[in-house]
């Protein structure tokens, strides 16, 4: 009995590997997306290729800001001040939080991507939540900076962020919580 389904077991794959005919139908029927979509926050480290082609097509903060360190500065500690004050309107503890964060911003300011990575020395909190968390702020939050392109900044942050209120621009916050509307 035993001879007989390895035999069955055996000639099936030789049937389905032998000519490959069979084998290239039932996979030409199947469609693969040539591009991945990345989702608005997303893990880095996953989705590498698609990763990989959106920064083919970013320019940096800093570029964005004509080469002036200390505007392209006093920007991101200004959108890390309306994180902070994001989190505390929507009850999100940030503090003790440590990640790697890709901020990706539109021509108009507005975040179309963050990617991110809790470090090791981070508090732990679930990736998910954290997840949510920079959804919401992604939907709120726009930089106020326009560019020509899209542009971007990669950075290691830790909260609570030291704040430099020496620039008033960075010393309101603009935080609001999401509604939603029902249509």
């Amino acid at each position: 009995m035993k001879r007989i389904s390895l035999i069955a077991i055996l000639t099936g794959v030789i049937f389905c590997s032998g000519n490959g005919d069979l084998l290239s139908q039932s996979t030409s029927s199947v469609k693969f997306p040539l591009k991945q979509d990345i989702p608005t926050v997303f893990l880095l480290g996953e989705l590498d290729k698609r990763y990989d082609e959106m920064m083919a097509d970013q320019s940096t903060l800093l570029d964005a800001c004509n080469d002036d360190m200390n505007l392209a500065y006093s920007k991101l500690m200004g959108m890390m001040q309306e994180m902070e004050a994001y989190a505390e309107l929507v009850d999100f503890d940030l503090k003790g939080i440590n990640a790697w964060i890709h901020f990706f911003w539109r021509a108009d300011g507005s975040l179309e991507h963050i990617g991110f990575y809790l470090k090791p020395n981070s508090r732990n909190v679930s990736t998910e939540l954290m997840k949510n968390f920079l959804e919401g702020f992604a939907k709120q939050y726009r930089l106020p900076l326009k560019y020509s392109k899209k542009f971007s900044h990669y950075a290691s942050f830790a909260f609570p962020i030291v704040r430099n209120i020496s620039n008033p621009e960075n010393a309101k916050n603009t935080a609001k919580a999401n509604t939603r509307s029902s249509n």
